[in-house]
């Protein structure tokens, strides 16, 4: 049997090779696009423009603003998903066709109608019952926060797809470990505790990475509530002003393809670490 360790130079040198060719590509491609931007185009880049006055600080603030958004709409997509699926795996005919119909109709609509339909009448409506009950002037200034609808919004429109990811990962675990399980005196609380979700976790990364990365190209959509202005709305704004496009374009899409890189770096390496 040849051992493991007269393997280990090829295994090395191939991987030396991959890495060789995908950094050769990589190089590649962002010289084609840098010649067809900076050299090809019959355009003079002023960079200067971009940076002068406080827009450093305000494509920071843009940053932040679309980062913290983001991620609090992660987070109760998480909550909407996991509500959503175990509703559609539900053996109830009710919670089953509950969550059936929040996974259809947000489907079915696009993002931008839902995000003007939250902002311009859910908000309005929820605002004036809270007003009539007498709530609070905080809790009714809270919902007709600009930023709080908006990553409500984000987040209900993204919890659908969380469902459907929630409820194939745990439909791809086999029954039999379920039935063996509760076989050994299990109860079914401990076992999609302690059996099905830990396996249906590892299943539901890679998917759940490219929606939140999805989400986070989503929010550029929030640009349509009034107050928020996250890196959309400030490029937008900075075009309005300045009359240029070619800048301010190119500094939008690198901004959210950091943000994007950045997130599936970081689920790359808890999908790893899970799998070891």
């Amino acid at each position: 049997m040849r051992s493991t360790d007269s393997r280990t130079p090829t295994s090395h040198a191939l991987l030396s090779r991959d890495a060789g060719i995908r950094l050769g590509v990589t190089v590649a491609v962002l010289g084609v696009a840098g010649l067809f931007l900076f050299v090809l185009a019959p355009y003079d880049y002023a960079w200067s423009r971009m940076v002068e006055g406080n827009r450093v600080s305000q494509w920071a603030s843009a940053f932040a603003t679309t980062l913290w958004m983001s991620m609090a709409a992660m987070v109760l997509s998480v909550v909407f998903g996991l509500a959503g699926g175990l509703a559609r795996m539900s053996k109830k005919a009710g919670w089953n066709q509950l969550g059936s119909i929040y996974v259809e109709f947000v489907r079915g609509t696009p993002l931008l109608v839902q995000v003007m339909f939250a902002y311009f009448v859910v908000a309005v409506i929820v605002a004036d019952l809270l007003t009539g009950a007498g709530a609070p002037v905080g809790i009714v200034s809270m919902a007709e926060n600009p930023h709080a609808v908006g990553v409500v919004a984000l987040g209900f429109f993204a919890g659908a797809y969380v469902a459907e990811i929630v409820r194939a990962s745990v439909e791809s675990i086999p029954r039999g470990q379920s039935e063996a399980a509760l076989a050994q005196g299990m109860t079914q609380r401990q076992v999609y505790r302690f059996v099905v979700f830990p396996q249906a976790m590892r299943r539901m990364l890679p998917p759940l990475a490219g929606q939140f990365a999805s989400l986070i190209k989503d929010s550029s959509l929030l640009m349509l509530i009034p107050g928020v202005i996250e890196i959309s709305m400030r490029t937008s704004l900075i075009r309005s002003r300045t009359y240029m496009d070619n800048e301010p374009l190119l500094i939008s899409l690198t901004l959210y393809l950091v943000l994007c890189f950045a997130l599936s770096r970081l689920s790359r390496r808890l999908e790893l670490r899970l799998a070891g």
